[in-house]
């Protein structure tokens, strides 16, 4: 196996078919169309194999097992290292400009920050390309819905409360105030 790169290509490629599972296999053929006498190298397989096991994940998923990613009772340093390393390769780490960068990390330390399930899960099923403001948006519009749908469900007896209390409220009249004050005096 050591001579592999000098093999010639439809060689390498039966290496690599020999080497993967009878699922990838049907992976590689049905779903990415990629025959046994396919014309791609091998380096070309594996980055097509790559991208589609790469898309079966949400990418809003992949980064938050990348930030919540840590070491494990009794695993090495360097096992963890490398463990964070795949993670990150899975995750696009700041490409294009510095903005853009600080927008993504925002937008998940707003996945990671928030405790409210729904809003979790609302989050994830954003599309990758949301903006910071869309994530922001949603955020504040679940928090003023679930006030709203609070303040609806509130039960009626919440409002009868109130109610009996005004009622075993004496009131308010000038002549009591001047009476207690000259109480008071005396």
């Amino acid at each position: 196996m050591l001579d592999l790169q000098k093999l010639p290509r439809q060689k390498q490629l039966i290496q690599l078919r020999m080497s993967v599972s009878l699922d990838v296999q049907r992976i590689l053929e049905h779903t990415l169309g990629v025959a046994p006498d396919t014309s791609l190298t091998v380096t070309e397989v594996l980055d097509t194999l790559q991208s589609h096991f790469k898309s079966q994940r949400n990418e809003a998923l992949r980064r938050r097992e990348l930030l919540c990613c840590k070491q494990a009772d009794g695993e090495s340093f360097c096992d963890f290292y490398v463990r964070l390393k795949n993670l990150a390769e899975e995750v696009d780490l700041c490409t294009g400009n510095a903005m853009t960068c600080a927008e993504i990390q925002l937008k998940m330390v707003f996945l990671m920050g928030v405790r409210d399930e729904e809003l979790i899960q609302r989050l994830i099923s954003l599309d990758t390309g949301a903006s910071l403001l869309d994530v922001v948006t949603c955020c504040r519009s679940l928090e003023a819905t679930c006030k709203t749908a609070s303040a609806i469900h509130s039960s009626p007896s919440q409002l009868r409360a109130m109610s009996t209390y005004k009622k075993g409220r004496r009131p308010f009249t000038p002549d009591a105030t001047f009476r207690l004050s000259r109480e008071d005096s005396t």
